[in-house]
């Protein structure tokens, strides 16, 4: 519980600094192209902490593999925030993205995967600084403005699925009604309350030991592939391992270590 109240301080402070980077998207939010404003996307993010940088661009990877819509994507961002919030299959946008069997673009190698996994702050791909703004608007949203219940931690897309079979969790499970949201329900269907026993871990297809050879993987190329500029920035690694705030020392200095 105590790594979870940290992680909770510290995204409480990546709040206030979220506030005055979303000034810099405004614009863009308001209807600017992500591709006109796109510098104002990126000065943003890298205006975030370290730790909450690395979750939103973990938050944006994720909902940029489920969809290209915005509107599709805030949904689905919702869902990864709920899961984070509840500790549901991980208490970091990092561990829930990377949990094994629950987000088909991170599981296994594939082009799509090793594309995702490279977009970071300095990209400037207009499909990535999209992703970015529904990132960072949700992250850190008031509960005011959530348009699910934080129990809603499930989705699944019927024309992505193959043969278009139901996974056994939905089969007897009755999807939100958002058509007040025009989501489509041929692409997405959302669910709230799904017993944790309804949503089985099927190791046999496919066994821990890959998938988890795979996260590590995945850590290694984030790492080699981030620039490093100073000595700090060597030690802080925002991709990879997440970082864990620790106690502030008497004199009111934050140190940050390894979890």
């Amino acid at each position: 519980m105590e790594s979870f109240s940290h992680g909770w301080k510290i995204r409480r402070l990546a709040g206030l600094a979220l506030i005055v980077a979303m000034g810099f998207v405004g614009q863009a939010a308001a209807g600017a192209s992500p591709a006109g404003d796109g510098e104002a996307v990126l000065e943003a993010l890298r205006k975030l902490p370290p730790l909450a940088m690395d979750e939103v661009m973990w938050l944006a990877r994720c909902i940029l593999s489920e969809s290209d819509r915005a509107d599709e994507q805030e949904l689905v961002a919702w869902v990864v925030r709920n899961r984070v919030e509840t500790r549901y299959r991980g208490d970091s946008y990092r561990e829930v993205v990377l949990e094994p069997l629950q987000f088909s673009a991170f599981n296994t190698p594939s082009p799509r995967r090793t594309y995702l996994l490279g977009l970071n702050q300095h990209s400037k791909v207009d499909s990535w600084l999209g992703a970015l703004q529904v990132a960072m608007k949700v992250y850190d949203a008031p509960d005011l403005n959530r348009p699910l219940s934080r129990e809603t931690r499930h989705f699944y897309s019927p024309v992505s699925m193959k043969g278009g079979k139901t996974p056994p969790w939905a089969v007897n499970a009755t999807p939100l009604d958002l058509a007040d949201r025009s989501i489509d329900p041929k692409r997405f269907l959302f669910f709230e309350q799904i017993d944790e026993s309804q949503d089985p871990f099927l190791a046999s297809q496919a066994p821990t030991e890959r998938i988890r050879s795979f996260q590590e993987e995945t850590r290694q190329t984030l790492q080699a592939a981030r620039p490093r500029t100073s000595t700090r920035s060597t030690r802080l690694q925002p991709s990879g391992r997440v970082l864990r705030p620790a106690r502030p020392s008497v004199g009111g200095t934050r140190k940050v270590g390894w979890k």
